[in-house]
């Protein structure tokens, strides 16, 4: 969904998607379910973290997300110096949007080198504007040990005074501050989509209830929202919450409804679920490369059929050739780490 959006937005305005029958352009949407589920799948990672293992959930992480991200912008990089030639006139005739051109513009100047390295710094994301969201998967990673501890493993009161700390700091930045809009705010904003994912987790043995086809399609009800009332829902806090209240029945439903989950067991599904992370990395620098190469001479279908077919392939690539491997890496380390002790 969120590389059908960002098919949808290279040559269209992004609020012209939200109509009933363009469902599958719901890539903001699949973000949030992205942050509710990290939530939910990291508490079951740390179910039974210890303080001292801390750094290793660190580099798990680290290993998890940075190498196949280099990569990726890599790629772009030295794609965008390929066609550095090109000039924007070269595409006209194709109604692209001055979002198409981000990429292109981008200047290799400290500040984009920066945040494109760290990943803990907000800007230079021009590369591969699709991993604005990794900022955030970044920093509330190294939250959440924390975090999880604090309204899970402590002492009731210290849960209720967490949350309720949480609660209150977020409605003052919401009120005077720019909870929605300053990416460092941001984190405390999505930081809520995972706690979301944090309750889903601790109690989903108690919301097999919700576990049934009419709750399943409430939630995607809930989740396609704004699709189904043609973008009336404005108000953007509003229509996340909504989107995470999908969000969770669906991944409740994941869990418990035993047809959902043969359903999301067929074989693309399960394709496209292994290799999305490389999918979300590489799909934007295959777009541009082959817009710039390819628009003069083919259609925009063309090129976007072209891309979905080269971008699932070299997706499967980097699950197998850059995610497993590193996976494998790390945990054989930590594992001779703790055999040598």
């Amino acid at each position: 969904m969120v590389i059908f959006q960002h098919f949808w937005e290279m040559n269209h305005a992004s609020d012209d998607r939200l109509r009933p029958w363009l469902f599958f352009c719901a890539g903001h949407e699949a973000v949030i379910l992205f942050f509710v589920l990290s939530g939910f799948v990291l508490s079951h990672q740390l179910r039974n973290f210890e303080f001292n293992n801390y750094g290793n959930f660190i580099l798990k992480r680290f290993f998890r997300i940075y190498p196949a991200y280099y990569v990726a912008i890599l790629l772009s990089a030295s794609l965008l110096l390929l066609i550095k030639h090109y000039i924007p006139s070269a595409l006209a005739g194709n109604n692209l949007t001055d979002w198409f051109y981000i990429w292109s513009q981008t200047t290799f100047d400290k500040t984009m080198i920066l945040g494109s390295l760290t990943l803990l710094y907000h800007e230079g994301n021009s590369l591969d504007v699709a991993t604005w969201s990794l900022f955030y998967e970044m920093w509330l990673s190294i939250f959440f040990p924390i975090l999880l501890w604090l309204i899970w493993r402590s002492h009731w009161l210290i849960n209720c005074a967490v949350i309720s700390f949480l609660l209150i700091s977020s409605y003052l930045l919401y009120a005077h501050g720019d909870l929605l809009g300053n990416s460092w705010q941001g984190i405390l904003y999505y930081g809520w989509y995972f706690i979301l994912g944090v309750f889903i987790y601790r109690f989903y043995g108690k919301l097999i209830l919700l576990a049934n086809p009419l709750f399943l399609f409430f939630g995607v009800l809930l989740y396609f929202s704004n699709y189904i009332l043609f973008g009336k829902i404005s108000n953007r806090m509003l229509h996340e919450l909504i989107i995470a209240l999908g969000s969770a029945l669906i991944i409740i439903n994941s869990i418990h409804n035993q047809w959902f989950k043969v359903f999301l067991s067929w074989l693309p599904f399960r394709f496209y679920g292994k290799v999305s992370y490389s999918l979300y990395l590489f799909h934007l620098p295959i777009l541009f490369g082959l817009s710039y190469l390819l628009l003069p001479h083919y259609s925009i279908i063309a090129v976007k059929i072209i891309t979905f077919i080269l971008a699932s392939i070299i997706a499967w690539c980097g699950y197998y050739g850059l995610e497993l491997p590193n996976i494998n890496f790390i945990n054989y380390l930590l594992f001779r780490r703790k055999n040598a002790k």
